[in-house]
């Protein structure tokens, strides 16, 4: 029998698989916190302005009169659009070289060293290393880094999984993100800090990839969907943790190794068995047995049959759908779908620190919010179907988005919290997108085609996270009142064209997974039989971890 009829007979989501699961789920907590730390805080730039040069004792908020004359007399400053002055945070007037003056104010100079706001961040990566003025870029270049890691991690988590096995994949990119993470405060070189953050989150990505596929791999057909969209919830329950860390631990250094030690914990993933199901894809039929009939005796279930795993499915390209002018229409559809989603989920998530109002709080709403996204995707899916949920989403979060130049136009001092009440419901239904997109990618294309498929749609989604940093950092370039929303209105108009585009596409719910790509052809068409239940092969993959 095949193995998915094998899990049905063994109890597809028994107390053998719970227990699994939930092990081989844990380590997802510390992936997301590690990873968005690294993404949205490691590398934000408190507010500065060039030094006084000379003196040792300078500060960032005027300590009396004196020191605000001494600010006025060497740092350029101007009146900013709250009526505020504002310095300077690159020039410095040049000294006069004449004794009966101490400044030329006619003539500015290059500063080359700063003085940073400790208010709301204590320090950060960016602010170790002065990733400001002339290297101001290097912070989006640090964030893309970072997004390269990943996209690392897509590529080589599949190839090495299927030759060495999941268990020892698992254990060998546990280690090395842990230790990698751990020596991470301790860089001072730029460049070296590059390739260390791409490690990391290479590293964690392959983890996490391989552990989601694992734990498919060991459910059963009828479970996946609301186990892999459940999964979710531990990729939140880690950006709580971050949401907490950087509230009490304002020191990066020292909120990196926090997050980064009780990694240590998870050598129990070294007593953890291989996946039965790669065992008897590599013709490891004794291993695999055994382990099946553990789950079995865990799950209190006697085989009466031959359980041997057997794969009937035809070899067929995935070069193959490009012949069919339908399917390039809905690949191309749904590609574009996938660079919305990683735009959009990973640049408004790393918008937050620049939105008004406390980043902190800003960020625990956005972590609470798509949580209850996840949620929704649960209650919702299996009943409005795919098509209209990633549709309804990503039009909602594209209008949202859009929606805040309203108060910039409406009002002189527009208020911060209907800009951020928008975002964060923007980041809400591109989470909720996220979530849907998988279980819609995954039924549209045939199963000969489709492992191919999602691995093709999680590039393109990494090609989209590799631009946010680059979208984001736009504020840093332009200022006045219509900076805060700039990033917004782009994030806006992809994803609202994004969920246009998905009108055009068929619905998948409650029809038979197709198995050809003439099956495929005929979604949504009365040859298509759109009352039987979803085929018994579907292998989804998480919304994080394969993007």
């Amino acid at each position: 029998m095949k193995f998915d009829d094998l899990l049905v007979t063994l109890g597809e989501f028994g107390p053998s698989q719970k227990r699994l699961y939930l092990l081989l789920s844990l380590p997802a907590i510390q992936t997301s916190a590690i990873g968005m730390g690294i993404f949205v805080f490691l590398f934000a730039v408190p507010q500065h302005r060039c030094a006084i040069p000379g003196l040792n004792n300078d500060t960032f908020n005027i300590q009396n009169q004196a020191h605000a004359a001494l600010i006025n007399v060497t740092i350029p400053h101007a009146k900013g659009s709250n009526g505020d002055l504002e310095y300077s945070s690159c020039l410095v007037f040049q000294a006069s070289t004449s004794a009966s003056s101490g400044y030329m104010h006619n003539n500015t100079e290059t500063c080359h060293k700063w003085i940073y706001d400790r208010t709301v961040y204590q320090s950060t990566a960016a602010q170790s290393m002065d990733l400001v003025c002339d290297r101001k870029l290097y912070v989006s270049h640090a964030k893309m880094a970072a997004f390269v890691g990943q996209l690392v991690g897509v590529l080589i988590s599949g190839p090495l999984s299927d030759m060495f096995g999941r268990r020892k994949v698992i254990l060998v990119a546990m280690f090395i993100g842990i230790l990698h993470s751990i020596c991470l405060p301790w860089v001072t070189n730029f460049y070296l800090f590059l390739t260390i953050v791409l490690v990391i989150t290479a590293s964690f990505n392959t983890q996490y990839l391989t552990t989601f596929v694992f734990s498919m791999e060991i459910v059963g057909p009828s479970k996946r969907m609301l186990v892999g969209v459940a999964k979710n919830l531990f990729w939140s329950a880690g950006n709580a943790i971050v949401a907490l860390a950087v509230y009490l631990i304002r020191d990066w250094k020292i909120r990196q190794l926090v997050v980064s030690i009780p990694g240590v914990m998870f050598v129990y993933l070294y007593f953890l068995p291989e996946s039965p199901r790669w065992q008897y894809s590599r013709g490891r039929v004794e291993e695999a047995n055994k382990m099946v009939m553990k789950m079995a005796k865990a799950n209190k279930v006697k085989l009466l049959e031959d359980f041997t795993y057997a794969n009937n499915d035809r070899d067929q390209q995935f070069w193959e759908l490009l012949k069919s002018p339908i399917m390039v229409k809905r690949i191309l559809i749904i590609l574009y779908a996938w660079f919305a989603i990683g735009m959009g989920f990973y640049g408004l998530s790393m918008n937050v620190t620049n939105l008004s109002g406390n980043v902190y709080l800003n960020f625990f709403l956005f972590v609470l919010l798509e949580a209850c996204a996840y949620v929704i995707c649960l209650l919702l899916m299996g009943r409005i179907g795919r098509k209209t949920m990633l549709c309804a989403s990503m039009l909602t979060a594209g209008a949202t988005c859009i929606l805040t130049f309203v108060p910039i136009l409406a009002m002189d001092k527009p208020n911060k919290w209907i800009i951020n009440s928008l975002a964060c419901l923007g980041n809400t239904c591109v989470s909720a997108g996220f979530a849907s997109v998988y279980v819609f990618t995954a039924e549209l294309l045939p199963t000969t085609s489709r492992n191919f498929g999602m691995a093709m749609s999680s590039v393109f989604c990494r090609i989209g996270s590799l631009s946010s940093p680059y979208i984001n950092d736009l504020t840093m370039h332009i200022s006045g009142r219509y900076s805060q929303i700039l990033t917004m209105l782009v994030f806006g108009g992809v994803t609202a064209l994004s969920g246009l585009l998905a009108l055009l596409l068929p619905e998948t719910k409650s029809t038979t997974l197709p198995e050809t790509i003439k099956e495929a052809e005929e979604l949504g068409t009365a040859a298509h039989d759109d009352g039987t239940t979803r085929g018994q092969d579907t292998i989804l993959l998480d919304s994080k971890d394969d993007c």
